[in-house]
């Protein structure tokens, strides 16, 4: 538990004697840091610097600071939440130096959005400060379950254990961290640049989406009679819980998209078996469906798949082909099961088979990619907001091979990465990077060939660098992994030689504490769902859990 106030008290002036006021230590940044010191920072960004002190298990000492990459921090519950969000100096939460709150609650207005912006604590998102005036305060990384309040967070607690989290919590108990739950308040810093954590902004939409603690939501079509809707949740390679809640059927030969919201929840995003074939979209947590609906009965392509990503707000934007007759790009937005708006503005067409990846901006708007209809079967582009597009294109006329699709991230700034597999004679790994609608850079790096009639997908990484995954062309047909910056490959590889299943594409993301978590279907004879946690191109972790079979 925290120190007590008594202890903290005499802990801070044993510190002061030695070196000085508890005021501002300067901080430089950190050379690897998405953000500046007391600059705009991401959700994603303040969980990962927290990991990192996790990782390097940095004591609990009032009268000393740490440095490290992430810069120069007070070993302290406060200098820990300073860390995490890049302030330029360790805040305090007793009197003495720069505070984070007064003693009656009321947050600092040079680092505190306006009072009342949280609310009470039900009001958390990733990336808010937990304080308790005078005593105690730490980061809230995410909700596990906002129905019950359940959730996770990092802090330095006492001199007996290192920096901790993602640890558990809840808002209902009596205390935590040893004391009273209603003496708490919520902060938001000023400059957090979304209340969407940065891993799911700039997260492509896709069968496998990461959560605040380092785990993942994963959403599949099982391999049932009736082809169901199968989601589960877990970390590294297990999976803490799976099923296929209320037997929805997924379309033959399509796959489920899955994204977190800040609460900790899921939407998930499906062509339905229905005699429509509508876009079904479901709610949820775990392996439990809170809600679905198929709403305004909107058609999808046979053979396509839609995307979802999450908005702030704990709204979602969803992108698909549409049943119409020029197979159009539509868009819509929603919250819950309801959608708001939809439209398949400037009916732009999609190449047959294919389907559009679509990632989240962090001022709310999104960028889509996908394969057009045109004669070259172009690599197309589009930013836009709710169900309309403020500019399109297809720079360069880079050829997306046939039955494939193109896979979106979002970067720091507002720029793209997007990977396909090309239409060259290799059917090589294409990457390129740009905004809006605009490519400024696009390669074909290692000629690293891809299996025909699958798909690479991509995932950012802190920096501005990205991590993708794809199905080799090689005789085993391996899951490869590569990583870089902007159309180039730093490293490649085919660890523990995985094999993907014939026609078969994997599913990639990055986690808070800058790992990536990939999902794929086997080549074994139960054609089971696999999944591997690695870093860079080496996976520490690989395994087929539960055996669950994917259609």
């Amino acid at each position: 538990m925290p120190i007590p106030r008594s202890r903290r008290m005499l802990a801070t002036l044993a510190a002061t004697a030695l070196t000085g006021p508890l005021l501002a230590v300067t901080v430089a940044a950190s050379p690897a840091a998405a953000s500046s010191v007391d600059g705009p920072i991401s959700a994603g960004e303040m969980l990962s610097r927290a990991q990192s002190w996790v990782d390097e298990r940095v004591p609990y000492d009032q009268g000393s600071s740490h440095t490290d990459a992430n810069g120069t921090y007070r070993e302290d519950c406060s200098g820990f939440v300073s860390m995490a969000w890049h302030l330029d100096q360790s805040l305090v939460v007793t009197t003495g130096g720069p505070y984070f709150t007064t003693a009656d609650g009321k947050g600092n207005p040079a680092y505190d959005t306006p009072t009342g912006a949280v609310g009470d604590l039900t009001g958390l998102q990733p990336g808010d400060a937990v304080a308790y005036p005078g005593q105690h305060i730490f980061l809230f990384a995410g909700w596990t379950n906002k129905a019950t309040g359940d959730f996770t967070y990092y802090a330095e607690t006492n001199p007996s254990i290192p920096s901790h989290g993602p640890s558990k919590g809840n808002i209902n108990n009596s205390t935590i961290e040893g004391l009273p739950t209603s003496g708490y308040v919520g902060l938001r810093y000023k400059n957090v640049t979304s209340s969407v954590p940065g891993n799911f902004a700039t997260t492509s939409g896709s069968g496998l989406a990461p959560t605040p603690n380092n785990g993942f939501n994963v959403a599949w079509q099982g391999r049932d009679s009736n082809n169901s809707l199968w989601v589960g949740t877990g970390s590294g390679t297990s999976l803490s819980s799976f099923g296929d809640p209320n037997l929805l059927g997924v379309a033959p030969g399509t796959v489920p998209s899955i994204t977190t919201l800040s609460d900790g929840s899921w939407v998930a995003a499906w062509q339905g078996r229905d005699s429509n074939n509508s876009l079904w979209i479901a709610t949820g947590n775990g392996n439990s469906i809170t809600a679905v609906g198929a709403p305004w009965l909107l058609g999808v392509a046979p053979g396509t798949s839609p995307s979802i990503v999450a908005l702030p707000g704990d709204k979602w934007e969803v992108a698909w082909q549409g049943r119409d007759a020029n197979n159009s790009l539509w868009l819509a937005t929603g919250s819950g099961t309801t959608i708001s708006a939809a439209n398949d503005p400037w009916l732009l067409g999609v190449a047959p088979g294919t389907s559009p990846s679509l990632t989240a901006l962090a001022n709310g708007n999104f960028e889509v990619a996908w394969q057009g209809r045109d004669a070259n079967n172009s690599l197309w582009l589009a930013t836009g907001n709710s169900a309309g597009i403020t500019a399109f294109g297809d720079p360069w006329l880079l050829g997306v091979a046939p039955g494939t699709s193109p896979s979106i991230v979002a970067l720091p700034g507002g720029n793209f990465e997007v990977a396909w597999q090309g239409r060259d004679a290799n059917n090589s790994l294409w990457l390129a990077t740009g905004s809006g609608a605009d490519i400024s850079a696009a390669n074909d790096p290692w000629l690293l060939g891809v299996a025909p009639g699958t798909s690479p997908s991509v995932a950012a990484l802190p920096g501005g660098n990205f991590e993708v995954a794809w199905q080799g062309r090689d005789a085993n047909n391996s899951l490869w992994l590569a990583t870089g910056n902007g159309t180039a490959i730093s490293a490649a590889n085919d660890p523990w030689l995985l094999g993907v299943a014939p026609g078969a594409s994997p599913s990639l993301v990055t986690l808070p504490n800058g790992n990536f978590e990939v999902v794929w279907k086997g080549r074994d004879a139960n054609n089971s769902l696999w999944l591997a946690t690695g870093n860079g191109t080496g996976i520490s972790a690989a395994n087929d859990a539960w055996a669950l079979g994917v259609a």
